[in-house]
């Protein structure tokens, strides 16, 4: 898949959507990306990509957020949008969903609090809660947006989604100098700050029991949440299939020869 060419902007419900494939409709809930829609350079293209493995055989519909969240916003009143642009496909019933990385806490909680929407739950590159060191980043993430410090915030985004040790400060430079092109900018950066905060508060262990058939993908390096985290999250969902990819990071996970295979079987059924 090329990405962007195949894309198509519009609206689920409440919220603003990539839409990519055809047959029956996936919904794949995005991470910290800029707002589904908004012209961010490479935005598009980088969705593109990785909607590959699910587009083969579904219509994926692709969002993350809506513009305009209040300050104070929770993963809960996110997942209720969600829960309505799922209403919004206009099938009638559950969809399988993703989520990664942000995404997924969406996804869990949306599974959690919403069980008649969700036929099956992919999460990726995603755990029960942040970790320590996920937080942290995050938090002066946000702290820098708040600020209006929009380089600052893509460096130390850009840094943390480096594994320790394999070129943190290069990436951190790079994001530094890009930031202005990759990030929306103005009122979508707010609104990144808000789901940070929100996501910052989320732990499933809080939450109802995800009842959904769950397939979970993920780096032994990532940053953000640790393996022990990843394995706690398959305790909390009964009947789950936890597998992750040792030596690979938060973003690089994804490119593993049997990260797509692994995609494909789970929603083959």
């Amino acid at each position: 898949m090329r990405g962007a060419e195949r894309m198509e902007r519009g609206v689920a419900g409440p919220l603003p959507c990539l839409r990519t494939g055809s047959g029956k409709p996936l919904l794949f809930i995005g991470g910290l990306s800029p707002e589904a829609g908004v012209d961010a350079t490479g935005t598009e293209w980088m969705v593109g990509s990785l909607l590959g493995p699910f587009a083969k055989r579904r219509e994926v519909v692709f969002v993350n957020r809506r513009p305009g969240l209040p300050r104070g916003m929770t993963m809960a009143g996110m997942a209720a949008e969600h829960a309505e642009a799922i209403h919004a496909l206009g099938g009638g019933g559950a969809v399988d969903v993703a989520g990664i990385s942000t995404g997924g806490s969406i996804a869990q909680q949306l599974a959690a609090d919403f069980p008649d929407v969700v036929d099956r739950l992919l999460l990726l590159c995603t755990a029960c809660r942040l970790g320590p060191e996920g937080k942290a980043l995050q938090r002066r993430v946000a702290a820098r947006v708040r600020a209006g410090a929009l380089r600052q915030a893509a460096a130390v985004m850009a840094a943390g989604l480096v594994p320790p040790g394999r070129g943190q400060t290069v990436a951190g430079a790079l994001g530094h100098l890009a930031g202005p092109r990759l990030l929306a900018g103005g009122d979508d950066m707010a609104d990144m700050a808000t789901t940070i905060e929100a996501e910052d508060a989320f732990d499933l262990a809080d939450c109802p029991r995800i009842t959904a058939p769950t397939l979970i993908l993920a780096g032994g390096d990532d940053r953000f949440y640790s393996p022990e985290l990843f394995a706690e999250t398959a305790r909390l969902i009964p009947g789950s299939r936890l597998r992750v990819f040792e030596g690979r990071g938060h973003v690089t996970v994804s490119r593993h020869p049997e990260w797509a295979g692994e995609i494909e079987r789970f929603l083959a059924g």
